[in-house]
């Protein structure tokens, strides 16, 4: 099963159970920083993600809270800008970045260099690390 449809059954599973995966944090005033985080599992089969949160504790806290398993670490935390995840067949990676291009060009960039040098020069970088965005989130002062 890809990423993808893992995180679409752990996504599932969390929003019955909390009724919004998707909640930001507490609106705030752009003029302050505002954090956001990405917290895992080992398997990469549950995930959460928290944006628009004050403080980095805060941002992870939540991140971790939305995994909603335990074992869950918290994998990524930028401020006032993106994170991104992409795909393809064999790797997730993921990137940050000040704007959305930033932050998802850093994640191809990520899941070329994850993709194993023999695996590269058989089947084609293109193919490889072409991927697909499953996500990117900004906070709301992301330029």
């Amino acid at each position: 099963m890809s990423f993808m449809g893992r995180v679409a059954v752990a996504v599932a599973a969390v929003g019955v159970v909390s009724g919004s995966v998707f909640a930001a944090g507490t609106a705030q005033a752009v003029g302050g920083d505002q954090w956001g985080a990405m917290a895992v599992d080992a398997d990469w089969a549950n995930y959460g993600r928290s944006v628009d949160y004050p403080t980095r504790a805060e941002a992870e806290a939540a991140a971790l809270d939305q995994c909603g398993v335990a074992g869950c670490a918290v994998e990524v935390v930028w401020a006032n800008g993106c994170m991104a995840l992409v795909e393809n067949d064999e790797f997730v990676a993921w990137g940050k970045g000040s704007t959305r291009a930033d932050a998802e060009r850093e994640a191809y960039i990520a899941l070329t260099e994850g993709t194993p040098q023999s695996m590269l020069v058989n089947v084609g970088s293109s193919q490889l690390a072409g991927g697909r965005v499953i996500e990117t989130i900004c906070t709301v002062n992301a330029g």
